[in-house]
C-alpha cells in the first residue's frame, strides 16, 4: 500500500504536467500558482493599530521570542531559513544582509523592511508579516491594501475594534475577511477591569459576519505556558486564549492546502495527457467497489481494475439518461454564462451549478439499488464531485466557476459513457 500523501502526489503530478509543455500558458500560470500554495508556507499577516500586541503575537505563534518587545522596527517578515540572518531594505531600495538573529543590530541602518529567515520549525508551516505603519488612518489603510496582496490569513489585533479600525477592515478583500480573524488582544487586562465581555459582545455586534472568527487572547499568558524544557502547560494554553489560536490557524494552513489540493485534482483532470503517469482517475471509475486514494475519490485498485464492471441494469440506464438530460438542459447555459466575462454573474453560476449536484445526489439517491452496484458507485462518484464544487464555490476565485461547470460537464460525459455501454 502507498503510503504517498495527497499533497506529494498533486505536486508531483502538478510538476509532471507543467514541465509537459502541453498545458495553455492560462492554464499554466494556475498550475504554478496552485503547486506554489501546496509547497510553500501559509503566510500569515499581522495587522492593526499600533500597541495592539501583534510583535508579542508574532513571537507566540514563532514559537520563541523573536522580536524584542522594547525595540522599534519597520515590517518585519518573518520566514524560514536554514541558518538564521536579517536582510535589510534600506531607504534607497538597497538590501543589506546581516548574519544571525540579534535585530538589535540593524537598528543603526534604519531599514524600512525588514525579512528574518530562521530555522524554526512553526516556520516551515506559515510566515509572518507584522505589518508597521504610523497611527495615522491614511498610512494604516495603505499598509493593509498592501500587506492583503502578501498574506493567505490575518490576524486583526485590536482592543475594541473601534470605528478606525472597522473603517479600515471594511475595505480589505473578501477573500482576506473569509480568512481573516479578529484578536482582542491583552484579554488578561480587559477581563482584570471587568471590560472582556463587553468588549466581545461589541466586537461581535458589529464584526460577526466580516471574520472568519473573533477570538481573545492574553498573548503574556499564551508565551508564558511554553516552559523552559518544551512542554507546555496546557491548562494555561488555554486559558489565554493561545490554544483556540494554534488551532485556528492550523486549520487554516490544513484546509488552504487541501483546497488547493482538490483544485489541482480538478486541472490535472482537465488534462490528463499532461501526467505521464496516470495519477487520477476519472470523475465515475468504469468498476464497482473502487478503492478510495487519500482525498476519497474513487481509484481503481489492481484487483478490481482486472474484473470487468457489471452491466447496468435497465432501471440504471434510465437513471444515467435522466441525469444526462438535466445537466445537458443546465449544464451549458451555466457553462456560457460562466465564460461571459461578466464577473457579477459568477457567484450565481457557481451557486446554480453546485445547486445541479446536489438535484443530482439527490436523484441518483432515491434511484440507488442495492442490485446495481454500478449506480452506487455513481452516486458516491457524484458525491465526490458535489464536494468539490462547494470547495470550489468558498474559494471565490473567478477561475473557479468555469472549473466547477467544466466538472458538471465532466460528469455528464462519464453518464453518456455508461448509457452507451
Amino acid at each position: 500500500m502507498s503510503t504517498q500523501s495527497p499533497f506529494t502526489r498533486v505536486q508531483q503530478d502538478l510538476t509532471r504536467a507543467m514541465a509537459s509543455g502541453r498545458l495553455p500558458a492560462q492554464v499554466q500560470s494556475r498550475a504554478e500558482t496552485l503547486l506554489d500554495r501546496i509547497t510553500k508556507p501559509v503566510r500569515l499577516g499581522l495587522l492593526g493599530q499600533p500597541q495592539t500586541g501583534k510583535s508579542l503575537l508574532l513571537n507566540l505563534l514563532a514559537g520563541t521570542d523573536v522580536v524584542p518587545t522594547d525595540l522599534r522596527l519597520p515590517t518585519l517578515e518573518l520566514t524560514y531559513g536554514a541558518a538564521p540572518c536579517i536582510i535589510c531594505t534600506l531607504a534607497d531600495g538597497t538590501k543589506t544582509t546581516v548574519n544571525g538573529d540579534d535585530l538589535r543590530r540593524i537598528v543603526a541602518l534604519a531599514p524600512v523592511f525588514v525579512e528574518m529567515q530562521l530555522p524554526l520549525p512553526a516556520l516551515r508551516k506559515i510566515s509572518l508579516l507584522e505589518v508597521v505603519a504610523p497611527h495615522d488612518a491614511a498610512a494604516l489603510q495603505r499598509a493593509s491594501r498592501w500587506a492583503a496582496k502578501r498574506t493567505d490569513v490575518v490576524l486583526w489585533c485590536s482592543q475594541s475594534f473601534d470605528a478606525h479600525d472597522q473603517r479600515i477592515w471594511t475595505q480589505m478583500p473578501d477573500l482576506i475577511k473569509d480568512h481573516g480573524f479578529l484578536m482582542i488582544t491583552k484579554a488578561d487586562i480587559l477581563r482584570a477591569k471587568g471590560q472582556l465581555d463587553g468588549v466581545l459582545a461589541r466586537a461581535a455586534a458589529v464584526a460577526r459576519d466580516d471574520f472568519n472568527q473573533i477570538l481573545a487572547i492574553a498573548t503574556q499568558d499564551a508565551i508564558a505556558a511554553r516552559r523552559a524544557d518544551g512542554s507546555v502547560d496546557k491548562d494555561k494554553m488555554r486559558d489565554s486564549g493561545g490554544l483556540a489560536l494554534i488551532t485556528a490557524v492550523l486549520k487554516q494552513v490544513e484546509s488552504g492546502k487541501q483546497s488547493a489540493v482538490d483544485a489541482a485534482d480538478m486541472l490535472l483532470a482537465q488534462h490528463p495527457e499532461t501526467v505521464a503517469a496516470p495519477a487520477l482517475a476519472p470523475v465515475i471509475a468504469p468498476q464497482a467497489a473502487p478503492a478510495r486514494d487519500d482525498l476519497g475519490k474513487a481509484r481503481p485498485t489492481e484487483q478490481a481494475a482486472t474484473r470487468p464492471a457489471p452491466p447496468p441494469t435497465s432501471a440504471g440506464i434510465a437513471a444515467y439518461q435522466t441525469a444526462r438530460d438535466h445537466i445537458t438542459e443546465h449544464g451549458v447555459a451555466l457553462l456560457q454564462l460562466a465564460q461571459s466575462g461578466d464577473r457579477d454573474m459568477h457567484a450565481k453560476v457557481m451557486a446554480q451549478t453546485v445547486e445541479q449536484f446536489l438535484w443530482l445526489c439527490d436523484y441518483l439517491s432515491c434511484n440507488d439499488s442495492d442490485s446495481d452496484p454500478l449506480l452506487q458507485n455513481v452516486r458516491a462518484t457524484v458525491l465526490d464531485a458535489a464536494d468539490l464544487a462547494q470547495l470550489m464555490q468558498m474559494e471565490r476565485r473567478d477561475s473557479a466557476v468555469i472549473e466547477a461547470v467544466s466538472l458538471l460537464l465532466q460528469v455528464k460525459r462519464e453518464l453518456q459513457v455508461h448509457i452507451a455501454a
